[in-house]
């Protein structure tokens, strides 16, 4: 039996979203695939939202140690191809800017639904580490949850108040800075500590200087992308 509820189909969802017999098969495929996977704080879900000519199939997880959601991940499936990436946590439309681990392919059910179960499986394998910057009273003023093996940003926080004076300042006029003024910390110096959250480790290029914890203070500020 499986050892997680991701994929199903269940009689009043197939009610709801109507589905093909393709995307029936596709899901009921891709849940055989990953039916042996034993992921601990990782939900899967299936739908198709209102209008679409595609059907979802995700993934999300979340930082066991704050009960913070990090990342949904997942494929859109047309029937013969697929198209998988990153999700928007709300709408579940594909990243604007493609990743480099993304997926695109085309072929039979079968076909799309082993090709998507091998791209989970490369996603849910890639290291999660959270990168924390202390200030000189020790206080936590920025952290960083990134995919540790291509130092892609997952998501992250920056407290003005608790940053080394100017820092913010040199930040911004250096460009990193998105959207309505959200910092971005990959213009920050060598994290002060790390944390492995989840993913293999063996595969992360990590900083050097940065020390490595198993335990962690508060972080407290606004999360963005």
């Amino acid at each position: 039996m499986p050892e997680h509820p991701w994929f199903a189909i269940e009689p009043e969802d197939d009610e709801e979203f109507a589905f093909t017999d393709a995307e029936r098969a596709f899901a009921a495929a891709l849940r055989e695939r990953t039916a042996g996977w034993a992921e601990a704080h990782v939900d899967g879900d299936v739908f198709r939202p209102d209008g679409w000519d595609s059907l979802v199939a995700s993934l999300s997880f979340g930082d066991p140690g704050a009960r913070r959601h990090l990342i949904d991940v997942g494929v859109h499936f047309y029937g013969d191809r697929v198209r998988g990436d990153r999700l928007h946590n709300q709408l579940f439309t594909l990243a604007d800017r493609p990743s480099g681990w993304g997926l695109e392919a085309i072929g039979t059910v079968e076909e799309l639904a082993d090709r998507s179960a091998r791209w989970f499986r490369t996603v849910l394998d890639k290291p999660v580490v959270l990168y924390v910057w202390l200030n000189a009273d020790r206080y936590a003023y920025a952290a960083r949850f990134a995919f540790a093996d291509d130092d892609q940003t997952i998501c992250q926080m920056y407290g003005k108040d608790l940053a080394p004076p100017g820092q913010a300042e040199e930040l911004i006029a250096a460009g990193h800075v998105h959207g309505r003024g959200w910092i971005q910390t990959v213009g920050l110096p060598t994290p002060t500590l790390y944390q492995h959250i989840r993913g293999d480790l063996g595969r992360a290029v990590l900083p050097s200087g940065a020390r490595a914890v198993t335990q962690r203070g508060a972080l407290t500020g606004v999360w963005y992308e």
